[in-house]
């Protein structure tokens, strides 16, 4: 549902353009709902992300998709932040700097205030200014005012009726009283599962720009329906954790049922269930037949093979991986068990089902909450992940060349993450003559070597060529 305070914020931001540019500014949107104040800052020329749970990402997607395709200087982005929760590994704050985070009735009737302001806390870093927007109904949001002040540089922008808007900067220096660190501490053992920290461009425009099925419409207004509560930041928690036990009690029953949970995949089809041993733990993958994505193709074993047999020269504990064309998830699950903080990327209509599978088998067992995201090979990467911000240790890859018309752009994807002080790691069975030209083109861009050789199947290592 659409809140007051989101109505106040989105009308300050657009008459105050002079004070407030944000013009190719990174923003970021904390508990954005409906989507709107996002939207707003998006047609102002903003960078932005838009944030909230995960169950109500989709109507949000629609609506940004609807509002601001074609409209805007930068696509805006949707991602899954459930407060407090695993920030450093979702949001690492080396690497995620905005210039203005924005809020709007984000406080209201819920018991995650404290998550909430640790949240704040987290990305309103020096040279980030915070404008939080909010209509007072409770005592506790006048506890939670009194602590965001205590927290923060602040001022009031604006003070109408009962909705004030607050602008904050870090104090710089000073000692946080709750940090995210402590507040992962206080939180008990149960943990949502990381969802993607940025979704790609062409996700927003296949899922919401043009013409959308009525049936996607009628589902925009259920969720509409169901909202009770604004901000949606924190108040479904317990919601998601019943869902998600659910999915573990659903693995007992036939292999050929789903039970339909917010992160099984959309297009539902006859599956096989397959069950891998690997780093001493059994892997439960269910394949979908709707796409090559969704199904488990040969170099993902043996690629999964050679990392668990080799973890000693190629050492993945505590290491930053980022896995290309993940499918059904078998590489980025085995990588997250070997102890790596791994991102796990695929097409959109893909996503649904790596992240079950992915959630699945990791969750409890990993030092890293592996992360999920849409990535389309070559496309706008430089404003999905910055060269600049997003480094990593691996880059790994299983079976990405067969038969597509994208062999180009899986290299320049390549190129773009191996940089310098970056291995990349590509398993590939060898079907047709184009795997050869690519597999050409490979070598000529990067210092290469043949790690192993099974069959039709060869794993490459692959070094950035320094001075190209």
């Amino acid at each position: 549902m659409i809140w007051p305070a989101a109505l106040d914020l989105c009308h300050y931001l657009d008459t105050h353009r002079d004070r407030w540019n944000l013009v190719d500014k990174a923003v970021l949107e904390v508990g954005a709902g409906t989507g709107l104040v996002s939207i707003v800052a998006a047609l102002l020329g903003g960078w932005v992300t838009a944030t909230d749970l995960p169950e109500v990402l989709d109507n949000m997607r629609v609506n940004l998709s609807r509002n601001t395709r074609g409209r805007c200087r930068h696509t805006p982005q949707v991602a899954a932040l459930t407060w407090g929760h695993d920030l450093e590994h979702t949001f690492p704050s080396s690497a995620c700097r905005y210039d203005y985070v924005l809020a709007a009735d984000v406080v209201y009737h819920h018991d995650f205030l404290d998550e909430l302001l640790a949240t704040m806390k987290h990305f309103c870093r020096p040279g980030t200014t915070l404008i939080w927007a909010n209509k007072v109904r409770f005592e506790s949001d006048l506890v939670f005012t009194e602590n965001f002040h205590k927290s923060f540089q602040t001022s009031v922008l604006s003070e109408d009726g009962e909705v004030k808007i607050f602008m904050a900067t870090s104090r710089e220096g000073e000692d946080e009283e709750l940090g995210v660190s402590d507040l992962e501490e206080k939180l008990n053992g149960d943990e949502l599962p990381d969802v993607p920290r940025e979704k790609e461009s062409d996700e927003l425009e296949a899922e919401g720009g043009g013409e959308e099925s009525s049936e996607r419409e009628s589902g925009e207004e259920e969720e509409s329906e169901k909202s009770s509560e604004p901000g949606e930041g924190g108040a479904k928690e317990d919601e998601a954790e019943e869902q998600t036990d659910k999915s573990s009690r659903d693995e007992n029953v036939s292999e050929q049922k789903f039970v339909k949970q917010s992160w099984t995949p959309s297009v539902l089809c006859s599956t096989t269930k397959e069950v891998f041993s690997y780093v001493g733990e059994n892997i439960v993958i269910y394949e979908s037949l709707d796409s090559y994505g969704a199904t488990l193709w040969p170099a993902a074993l043996a690629l999964s093979s050679f990392l668990e047999t080799n973890s000693q020269t190629f050492g993945l504990q505590g290491k930053e991986v980022l896995e290309l064309g993940s499918g059904t998830g078998l590489v980025a699950i085995v990588a997250s068990l070997l102890g790596a903080s791994v991102m796990a990327t695929d097409l959109p209509e893909v996503l649904s089902n790596l992240q079950a599978n992915v959630m699945r088998n990791t969750r409890g067992r990993c030092r890293h909450t592996p992360r999920i995201a849409a990535l389309s090979w070559s496309h706008n990467l430089e404003h999905t992940f910055r060269s600049s911000a997003c480094r990593y240790d691996y880059v790994l890859a299983a079976d990405v060349v067969y038969q597509h018309d994208f062999l180009d752009e899986l290299l320049a994807t390549m190129k773009h993450f191996c940089r310098p002080g970056t291995t990349l790691i590509w398993a590939n069975k060898v079907r047709l003559e184009s795997d050869l030209v690519f597999t050409e083109n490979f070598h000529k861009s990067f210092q290469t070597s043949v790690l192993s050789e099974d069959g039709e199947v060869k794993i490459f290592m692959a070094t950035s060529r320094e001075g190209d």
